[in-house]
């Protein structure tokens, strides 16, 4: 049976070795003087978001050479094979690794053929979903149109960053044009906002929602009333990429046992169980698998095989 991540982005999960030998070769000095390089990408202790966040900044450093971006997509997909996933969805904000000798065809080059000689060697499809940052207008928007220049070479489309105070609605023009285009939206909801970002997203194109836990805001506990929201999704069957230990390194819940993603399964909601941040994070689907199980999820394969099905890479 097939498996699939679908929600695991390309700069939070690079080797640890890997990103201490790009820096040697590139001679990135902030990584030139750690000893124990593990240690200083793992922000499972983080006090605040921008604390975690602030790793990415060295690791997108390290993705603005084509052979560096094609080696870590290759052994990000290398990494999912040796753990049974068959189907790899990849995101990355392309604009990161843009300059005088990168274009965004580049980047998605580069990439892309990461991803292939992993599957010539391994059997593994993966994809790329392309990343706007929703904090930055601009970047949104250009990246809106070179997802639509290069439609071909991804399978879809994600703003990522900051939530709170920046709804999908503020981009509803490139929303607009993305659907128009066929390009298969994924929208960051639910985790720094709340239900209202997940409506938001749904109005604004989602087939899928990222992250999406916060739902469970919309369901009184009680009495087992569901909100509108709640009721579209769970009728519709929106998948809800579940991300457990990221959504704990960024202090959304005190402890796996707070996490809502057994009450979600529960009332027969449509979940994913995925990565997000493998080298922030410290983890990995088998991870992630353990976890579920320790949280008393039944036949957690099932999640992962169920995932493959609402995988873009099927129109890819």
């Amino acid at each position: 049976m097939n498996k699939a991540v679908l929600h695991d982005h390309l700069d939070g999960g690079l080797r640890a070795n890997t990103a201490k030998d790009l820096a040697i070769k590139d001679n990135y000095k902030p990584l030139l003087e750690v000893e124990d390089i593990e240690t200083f990408f793992n922000r499972e202790s983080s006090e605040s978001l921008e604390d975690y966040l602030e790793a990415f900044v060295h690791t997108t450093a390290l993705m603005t050479k084509y052979e560096n971006l094609e080696r870590i997509a290759f052994e990000a997909a290398e990494d999912m094979h040796q753990h049974g996933i068959t189907h790899y969805e990849s995101r990355y904000a392309p604009l990161y690794s843009v300059n005088d000798s990168m274009t965004p065809e580049n980047v998605i080059d580069a990439i892309n053929s990461g991803f292939k000689q992993a599957e010539n060697i391994y059997g593994i499809k993966s994809g790329l979903i392309l990343c706007g940052m929703r904090n930055d207008i601009q970047n949104v928007k250009l990246v809106s149109e070179i997802a639509i220049e290069f439609k071909d070479k991804i399978i879809g489309f994600d703003i990522a960053g900051p939530e709170l105070n920046y709804l999908p609605s503020l981009f509803a023009n490139e929303f607009k044009k993305l659907q128009e285009n066929n390009v298969n939206l994924t929208i960051h909801a639910g985790e720094g906002d709340g239900v209202n970002s997940i409506q938001d997203a749904l109005d604004n194109g989602a087939k899928r929602i990222g992250h999406g836990v916060r739902i469970i805001e919309d369901i009184d506990l009680k009495t087992g009333k569901f909100g509108s929201t709640a009721t579209y999704i769970l009728e519709n069957q929106i998948p809800l990429e579940i991300c457990i230990t990221s959504n704990i390194h960024t202090n959304m819940f005190n402890d796996f046992t707070d996490h809502p993603i057994k009450k979600l399964i529960d009332f027969n909601f449509a979940i994913s169980l995925n990565t997000d941040n493998r080298l922030m994070s410290n983890t990995n689907i088998k991870k992630e698998s353990s976890i579920a199980k320790n949280l008393n999820i039944e036949n957690v394969d099932n999640l992962l095989e169920v995932s493959a099905s609402y995988s873009f890479l099927n129109n890819y």
